[in-house]
């Protein structure tokens, strides 16, 4: 029986309830809270788990179709796998439903799971279904990895480069326009729907990851900030943001408005991009690998041990005060 606490989940957040659970979770290869769960196979492969909940209160934004609601599932989990250089081989969704539902809606929905798998070339292998006050997904999505090339989060060292598979800020305009009906530019409108209403893993930086050594990997889906702290903790090193990743259009917008930029960037959140670290000697291969297969990366700073802080370094930005938000479930 659990001990009586005058504690709420509201005041403890779930960062901090997570770190309570560590020595009761079974963790045979990597570390409790790591991206995905993992199981050694008697072939000597990674059996590579990932389980992610979307509650149609608190993940589903304003305008977003049921499809999208069955799409954005899958992405939220296959992500993860993607972060440990895992190619997904299936997915489960135990989904809840209210009972009054209209079963043409909860269809739409799992035909966006179906969908979005049939998209990453993964099997939509069904799962479970019941009654709840809300739509709820819990989506698994399961792969196998040599075990030599899973990466985890930590094992990065001192000076070793941080990249991003994409740039950051259309999510957070994207809030602003759904949840609080703030105004953005007509030429932005579909750029900016597209990023937040239909996220997207980056199934396609597997195959530079199995050829790249890569240190460090952790999907940004809580947010940019979050990420990077994350990371800095795991790896007990601050990191030096020496360029930050903003997407173009988004600073072209900001500059005519009084919006604090640094937050659009590090703390929106939902944008799945990739977060990986490498060592310096590895840079030209790594850029050269990205332009061959026609990929994307963004160097955003280096991990260094002489400080155990996120510090912007980018001078273009020295006027912007980045603040310690980001998103946790249950704070308010």
């Amino acid at each position: 029986m659990s001990k009586k606490s005058d504690s709420t989940m509201e005041d403890i957040g779930e960062k901090t309830f997570l770190s309570q659970l560590t020595e009761l979770v079974d963790t045979p290869v990597l570390p409790f809270n790591e991206d995905a769960s993992t199981f050694p196979l008697p072939s000597r492969d990674i059996l590579v788990i990932n389980a992610d909940m979307l509650v149609n209160k608190t993940d589903v934004l304003p305008g977003m179709s049921l499809e999208q609601i069955g799409r954005k599932a899958v992405t939220m989990s296959v992500s993860d796998l993607v972060a440990k250089n895992t190619v997904p081989l299936g997915c489960l969704a135990s989904i809840g439903f209210p009972s009054d539902l209209e079963v043409s809606k909860a269809k739409d929905i799992i035909f966006g799971i179906r969908n979005q798998c049939s998209d990453y070339g993964t099997l939509y292998l069904g799962g479970d279904l019941n009654e709840a006050d809300d739509i709820i997904i819990d989506l698994i999505s399961f792969g196998v990895c040599e075990k030599e090339k899973l990466i985890p989060r930590q094992g990065a060292k001192d000076g070793d480069l941080i990249f991003s598979s994409g740039l950051f800020g259309l999510t957070s305009l994207g809030y602003k326009k759904l949840l609080h009906n703030e105004q953005i530019p007509v030429e932005l409108i579909d750029l900016v729907l597209s990023a937040t209403l239909e996220p997207k893993a980056k199934m396609n930086y597997l195959d530079l990851f199995k050829e790249i050594s890569i240190n460090t990997c952790m999907d940004s889906s809580d947010g940019l900030l979050i990420t990077l702290k994350e990371l800095s903790e795991i790896n007990k090193m601050g990191i030096d943001v020496k360029e930050v990743p903003i997407h173009p259009d988004v600073e072209s917008y900001v500059n005519d408005e009084d919006i604090n930029l640094l937050d659009l960037v590090f703390n929106g959140g939902e944008e799945f991009e990739l977060i990986f670290s490498i060592i310096p000697e590895l840079e030209e291969e790594l850029l050269k690998h990205a332009e061959d297969n026609n990929l994307f990366i963004q160097k955003i700073g280096c991990f260094n041990s002489t400080h155990n802080n996120i510090i912007i370094l980018d001078k273009e930005y020295s006027n912007y005060t980045l603040s310690e938000e980001g998103f946790e479930h249950f704070k308010k």
